[in-house]
């Protein structure tokens, strides 16, 4: 089941690079981890093409959305567009 579980990850990682091949070109991605207090920030850096990263970081929040789903919880998202906070 590990195995079948690994190939499926491996086609997904995959189909989205395919589907980013048009949107992103490169770029890094920073992770700071807190596990004992659950808390964790992404940085998106270097980011090609420069214009892109508003689209990517949408969509890395759809992806996590997602994932908390999986996990049955709840997500509230706030979001900061030039000097205003949108809660969604």
């Amino acid at each position: 089941m590990t195995n079948n579980w690994q190939e499926q990850a491996k086609q997904m990682v995959e189909q989205g690079k395919q589907a980013a091949a048009n949107l992103v070109s490169g770029g890094e991605m920073v992770i700071e981890v807190d596990l004992e207090r659950g808390f964790f920030r992404v940085k998106l850096r270097n980011i090609q093409p420069p214009q892109a990263r508003p689209q990517l970081t949408e969509g890395f929040c759809q992806v996590l959305a997602s994932g908390a789903a999986m996990f049955n919880l709840q997500v509230t998202k706030y979001t900061e567009k030039t000097g205003e906070k949108n809660n969604e």
